[in-house]
């Protein structure tokens, strides 16, 4: 099994802070990785690198073999623990929102049968997540584990090579949590 990621040697500053001090990991493809620490430890930090919405301030972040782009793609999805859903948008459009941006960058809606494949994925997707009963709901009248379900959709129906989780689960009830925690270890198996 090859490596996804690849931290080698990687500080992170901030003026004369250092947040990430010689940090250098691989990740193996398909592994399961869960990063704890205490407040201000540089998780957050690592995430924004990992997304490329910041860059190291030394050291080399691969992806697969290749330099870390620069900037957040579909190779790359994230799930935040504060929802991600728009409140306009049913649970499938919400889903399908996310094809429609990558699809079609300036009208950020499909059309025609490219439409109605993105439809499909995106039904697929809120199926696997447990939400096939509720593709028409809108978030105001789903619970915070129906919303979060569908971020998780949004963020799979693309396919990224790689999920980031950042407390996607903090802001839920234990027994829900739970829950949740099944679901993702489900969809990675």
């Amino acid at each position: 099994m090859s490596d996804a990621l690849v931290f080698d040697k990687i500080w992170k500053e901030y003026d004369d802070k250092i947040v990430l001090e010689d940090v250098s990991l691989s990740i193996a493809e398909g592994a399961f990785v869960s990063l704890i620490g205490p407040s201000g430890a540089g998780k957050s930090t690592f995430l924004r690198l990992v997304l490329g919405q910041e860059a190291p301030s030394r050291g080399q972040i691969t992806f697969f073999g290749k330099p870390l782009r620069a900037e957040p793609g579909p190779d790359r999805g994230v799930v935040f623990q504060k929802y991600s859903v728009f409140p306009h948008m049913s649970a499938l459009d919400n889903v399908v929102y996310a094809l429609d941006c990558e699809g079609s960058p300036i009208l950020s809606r499909l059309i025609g049968p490219s439409r109605k494949r993105a439809r499909d994925q995106a039904k697929d997707m809120l199926a696997a997540v447990g939400l096939q009963d509720s593709m028409n709901v809108y978030p105001a009248q789903m619970s915070g584990g129906m919303q979060q379900r569908v971020a998780i959709a949004q963020a799979l129906v693309k396919k990224p090579k790689l999920l980031l989780l950042d407390e996607p689960f903090g802001a839920l009830d234990p027994g829900i949590r739970l829950d949740m925690h099944g679901l993702i270890t489900d969809l990675w198996r």
